[in-house]
C-alpha cells in the first residue's frame, strides 16, 4: 500500500539528530508499498536540509530522488480549487499552501495514510480529508 510523505517526515530521515529520526526511519525503511512525495515538498525539505544540516544532506535526497526511492506526484490544476477552499476553512489553523496540497493530494490519489511529524495542522482536518496519520509521535 503506498505511503503519502509530507515535509516534516523526508526532513527527518535524513536529519539524525531530529527527535522523529529513528522513528521515521524505521517507518520508512518497513514499507513495502511506494513512498509517495508530493512535489511541492521537495523545495521545501530542501531548504531546510541546506539551512539546517547542510549540501551534504540535500545531495542524499537528490540521490534518492534520482534513484527511485520515491514516487513525486504533482497536482492536478483543478486541485488547486481544494488548496483555497481547505485555506479559507481552516484559515484559524494557517495551514498553508505546502499542507494543504498534501491534503488536496492525498485526495487526488485516494491516499488516506500520511506520514507526517504534523500534530497541529493534519489532526485538525483530519476528519474533512479523511486521513490517517502515522507514524506515533515519539516517546
Amino acid at each position: 500500500m503506498a505511503l503519502l510523505l509530507d515535509s516534516g517526515v523526508v526532513y527527518a530521515y535524513y536529519d539524525a539528530d531530529d527527535r522523529w529520526h529513528e522513528t521515521v526511519r524505521v517507518l520508512l525503511d518497513g514499507e513495502s508499498g511506494p513512498l509517495v512525495v508530493p512535489a511541492v515538498v521537495i523545495p521545501e525539505v530542501d531548504h531546510l536540509l541546506g539551512v539546517r544540516i547542510g549540501h551534504a544532506a540535500q545531495l542524499a535526497m537528490y540521490e534518492d530522488l534520482t534513484a527511485g526511492v520515491y514516487l513525486t506526484v504533482d497536482l492536478e490544476a483543478e486541485r488547486y480549487a481544494r488548496i483555497l477552499e481547505l485555506n479559507r476553512r481552516y484559515a484559524d489553523l494557517m495551514l498553508g499552501f505546502v499542507d494543504a496540497a498534501v491534503a488536496a493530494l492525498s485526495e487526488q490519489l485516494g491516499l488516506e495514510r500520511l506520514a507526517t511529524t504534523d500534530r497541529r495542522h493534519f489532526p485538525a482536518i483530519a476528519g474533512d480529508v479523511q486521513l490517517d496519520l502515522v507514524p506515533d509521535p515519539p516517546t
